[in-house]
């Protein structure tokens, strides 16, 4: 996998620098303003160095090579951002010395690339302004995709270029009214808007916005919307505007907006929603709040023996079943992975809130027959936690958290209210101990699931998966004590010994099968890479181990990426620098905002089996998923598809974009014996 360049997460200083050098350039009337916005910019970027800045102009393509990137006596340096499909795009030139700066490089880029759309604005906009006839108009505004109108005070459509029909679906637009086609939701503040920059008070930013049109052919596109005056002082105050079609983009953005609050394989709410719903709960006093907090037991032996796609089944079932019985008046969540959670706002009673436990554990126990005619037994323990014994939502969640606990520490198939003399001492210090025991007891060991690619087949990587031989209950998974282990701080030596006995696996694999030797991919808890000197250890486990860099990937979640921790940001610079390869892992299962892929130092996007599960179902799950694969591409990076179970799943995968997939179609979690004998015996399947 090639490693894409790293991209400095910028500061507060260089976001507020660009922000308002858009403003600028965004209201800049000819190519004077332009250079004193980038000077500006440039100033702050700098912090007040000596710097050059002048911007490449259409005539300077006339004059020698030699003169073309000169000002007076010193050469300067063209900087260019470089889009896919479109090539370089920028005007900016600045001295040699600022240019040499590698931190400033995304943002001169950025600000390159403002600074040319703002002259391709200006020049139009004088075109426009210049030329009469309407037929050198229709000849010049037919080399853009955007739409340009110009309308008149009382918002008719004074001029449409011939792109209108794209957007309205008609290009006969003079002296319709504009206001029409805009959604009758967003018709007040389009008119206002309008009325605003005729008064010629707009300010930087001001002339922007979105509106949805509803088109003559039913569809229903929306636009960026970008107004000015045409002629300032004009009596006729006719306004120009320009129409960029932003639909697939919004709704790539929808989508993933949508990620951050509900779940997409039970359609419930997220832990997320379901906590900022219990503060207002809570807040509002307005009666007896409850909480009852629902884990199904033993619900990775369904996984394990049955594959994820019956236990994405038996998840969507639960659910179902969990919002039926809590009913119209309740509000029911999924917890995360197999914890399911409901809200009581306005209990009659106590006895009511305990009656629907028992309500709950009673649906869950029923056998759930699943679409292949696997039939699954699971049961559920509920912790029950109400506002007469909290004083806080906090306080509501950790109690009913508590009460949970203890009831499976009673059986399967339990419910328990929370009881002042419930603590989760005794239990976490049991939990503990075992856990500061597991090392040198030698009861924890990894796993391996192949990462293959979806075009040969070829085994790339495996992921290292923990597994824990508790003494007393058998086989646990890792959401079973991870949370125990980053309270407890255990997670820092449990990390230590994971690094090094995967680096050590992968090692034998490069013994094993040289050039086609696997990379290993290892879950990094957030609180390791907060921890002094983490990538001095990752280093010293790379020399101690002879594994080269390249072949260790280091997977994180989005939520502890986009944190705000310097120690995080640090140890990742450090570690790509060092050659270690970056992953985010569950991608779109969190805060699932693009934007910030441009800023952080990744290597790989994995793509949550959620979204490669709707794939081969939704075509809306299919454009989404190819969205993200451009993105990922355009910013260099390797993407893999989580969860695959069927092969129709691989094929849609692949044919989506995805190169890599990883799931119960190509292997289960192997021991680390079996994966050797695995690469020995490996097929790579034809390509799809």
């Amino acid at each position: 996998m090639a490693a894409g360049p790293s991209q400095p997460y910028p500061d507060d200083e260089t976001v507020l620098a660009l922000r308002d050098a858009a403003a600028e350039l965004a209201a800049a009337a000819g190519a004077e303003d332009v250079v004193e916005a980038l000077d500006r910019a440039v100033a702050r970027l700098t912090g007040g160095s000596a710097h050059e800045v002048r911007i490449r102009l259409p005539e300077d393509d006339a004059l020698p090579a030699a003169r073309r990137a000169g000002h007076g006596d010193t050469a300067l340096v063209p900087i260019e951002a470089h889009t896919p499909g479109t090539g370089p795009v920028g005007i900016l030139l600045v001295d040699p010395a600022t240019a040499a700066l590698a931190r400033l490089r995304p943002a001169l880029e950025g600000l390159s690339a403002q600074a040319a759309a703002a002259m391709d604005r200006i020049r139009l906009t004088a075109e426009v302004s210049r030329i009469r006839s309407s037929r050198e108009v229709e000849a010049l505004l037919e080399q853009t995709c955007d739409v340009v109108l110009i309308v008149g005070e009382d918002d008719r459509v004074r001029y449409a270029s011939p792109q209108a029909r794209n957007v309205f679906g008609t290009s006969a637009l003079r002296e319709v009214s504009l206001l029409d086609f805009i959604d009758a939701r967003q018709r007040a503040a389009a008119e206002f808007l309008l009325r605003h920059v005729r008064s010629g008070a707009v300010g930087a930013g001001d002339s922007r916005a979105d509106w949805t049109i509803r088109s003559l052919d039913g569809r229903a596109p929306v636009v960026e919307v970008s107004c000015r005056e045409l002629h300032p002082g004009d009596p006729a105050r006719d306004v120009a505007l320009t129409l960029h079609d932003v639909t697939a983009q919004r709704r790539l953005e929808h989508e993933l907006t949508e990620r951050m609050f509900h779940d997409t394989l039970t359609g419930l709410p997220n832990r997320a929603l379901f906590a900022e719903r219990t503060e207002h709960a809570v807040a509002a006093g307005d009666g007896l709040a409850a909480v009852l907090l629902i884990d199904l037991n033993d619900f990775g032996s369904v996984n394990d023996g049955y594959g994820h796609a019956v236990g994405d089944e038996v998840l969507s079932t639960v659910g179902r079943r969990v919002r039926r019985a809590v009913g119209e008046h309740g509000f029911a969540a999924r917890y995360g992975g197999d914890q399911f959670a409901a809200l009581i706002r306005d209990a009659a009673s106590a006895a009511d809130v305990e009656h629907l436990a028992a309500r709950i554990c009673r649906a869950l126990s029923e056998p759930v027959r699943t679409s292949g005619g696997t039939v699954v037994v699971c049961s559920a323990s509920v912790g029950v936690a109400t506002t007469l014994r909290a004083a806080n939502a906090q306080e509501l969640l950790r109690n009913a958290n508590l009460a949970l606990r203890a009831a499976k520490s009673a059986g399967t198939g339990q419910w328990l209210r929370y009881e002042p003399s419930m603590s989760d001492q005794t239990h976490q210090a049991e939990l503990r101990t075992s856990l500061g025991r597991a090392i040198a007891e030698q009861a924890l060991f990894l796993e391996y699931q192949p990462i293959v690619a979806l075009g040969t087949g070829r085994t790339v990587g495996f992921e290292a998966l923990l597994r824990w031989r508790h003494p007393g209950r058998g086989r646990l998974l890792p959401g079973e004590f991870i949370e125990i282990a980053e309270e407890s701080r255990l997670i820092l030596p449990i990390g230590e010994w994971v690094l090094e006995a995967a680096m050590r696996a992968a090692q034998r694999w490069r013994a094993a099968a040289q050039e086609r030797a696997p990379y290993v991919s290892v879950n990094v808890s957030a609180h390791q890479f907060r921890s002094e000197g983490f990538a001095d250890s990752v280093a010293r486990l790379l020399d101690l181990t002879g594994l080269p860099a390249h072949r260790l990937v280091l997977e994180i979640t989005e939520s502890s990426l986009l944190r705000d921790d310097d120690k995080v940001w640090h140890a990742l610079e450090r570690l790509r620098g060092g050659g270690v390869r970056i992953a985010i892992d569950d991608f779109g299962t969190g805060y699932s905002a693009l934007g910030y892929l441009r800023q952080v130092p990744l290597d790989i996007v994995k793509l949550d089996r959620l979204f490669v599960r709707g794939l081969t179902t939704s075509r809306r799950q299919r454009d989404l998923v190819e969205g993200i694969v451009t993105l990922t591409r355009a910013l260099s990076l390797d993407i893999v598809a989580e969860g695959i179970e069927t092969e129709h799943q691989r094929r849609t995968a692949d044919a989506a974009g995805c190169t890599y997939g990883q799931g119960y179609l190509f292997a289960a979690p192997l021991p680390e014996d079996q994966t050797l004998r695995w690469l020995d015996g490996e097929q790579p399947a034809p390509p799809a």
